[in-house]
């Protein structure tokens, strides 16, 4: 399976469109995927935007939360400007509005780190519509941090949170690469718009791995995560919207898949089985 790219003139294109669309789970429905590009990580300068490029607001803050860079410098929490576009601020904005809401029992949040939204390469990073997660505290002292490959810690608690904090991510974004999804990001999430609307598809590596993902760590589902939708898991699928009393369809859906992935993250930022 593959995730297809989709270019910056692409983009601009549906970028018009985008702005008149009501609903951010609606975003860019006419958009075709875009996974990011192999080796994503950034340099600082690849951050600062070229003389012409797609127009983008800077920001230090997401809705009043830090975002911090710590790729040069763990722990700096020295303010940054970031850039990305209106519609996908607007975006960040629901997400970390989501993210306090799901994970209110840890308090508020603290601040964010990123690796990088807007970075001058092809894809949707070039096109200032995609963020890579690398870290986030709570003010009652939790973490979830991408960055030290929660995904693999030997802590089911650890691992049910990772995925709690992906959930969230794909309440508002389409493509939602995890450290299950291949080695380049083993150390961050990576979120972007391509491909909106929000659902689960089939047919979509990314979207598989992440349900094998929780029907194991939630569910003991022993299931191989290799991305390809098969019985095994379809039938843990099946169970898994049993236990959580979802009715409707998340492969056609954003509301359904939606409110699914709000029920995975409360569970997972409880430390709960399903």
């Amino acid at each position: 399976m593959f995730e297809n790219n989709v270019t910056r003139r692409g983009f601009v294109t549906g970028a018009a469109a985008v702005a008149g669309l009501a609903g951010l789970s609606t975003i860019a429905p006419g958009l075709a995927g875009a996974a990011p590009q192999t080796h994503d990580q950034h340099t600082e300068a690849e951050m600062v935007p070229e003389a012409g490029a797609l127009a983008m607001m800077t920001f230090q803050k997401i809705d009043g939360t830090p975002v911090y860079y710590w790729r040069s410098n763990r722990g700096n929490t020295t303010a940054r400007n970031w850039q990305a576009t209106d519609a996908f601020y607007n975006a960040l904005v629901a997400w970390v509005r989501d993210l306090r809401s799901l994970s209110a029992s840890y308090g508020s949040i603290s601040y964010i780190v990123s690796a990088g939204f807007y970075v001058n390469k092809p894809g949707q990073h070039g096109a200032g519509t995609a963020m890579d997660l690398d870290h986030v505290r709570w003010s009652g002292g939790n973490t979830i941090s991408p960055l030290d490959r929660h995904h693999a810690s030997t802590n089911a608690a650890i691992r049910k949170r990772y995925l709690a904090t992906e959930a969230v991510c794909r309440r508002r974004f389409r493509y939602v690469l995890d450290g299950w999804y291949n080695a380049d990001h083993a150390d961050h999430i990576h979120s972007d718009f391509g491909g909106m609307p929000v659902r689960v598809l089939k047919d979509s590596e990314s979207d598989t791995k992440f349900v094998q993902a929780v029907c194991n760590n939630f569910r003991a589902a022993g299931l191989a995560i290799d991305g390809v939708w098969g019985t095994n898991t379809q039938n843990a699928f099946n169970a898994l919207k049993s236990r959580l009393a979802v009715t409707g369809d998340p492969h056609t859906s954003s509301a359904v898949w939606q409110g699914m992935l709000s029920k995975i993250a409360q569970k997972g930022f409880a430390n709960q089985n399903i």
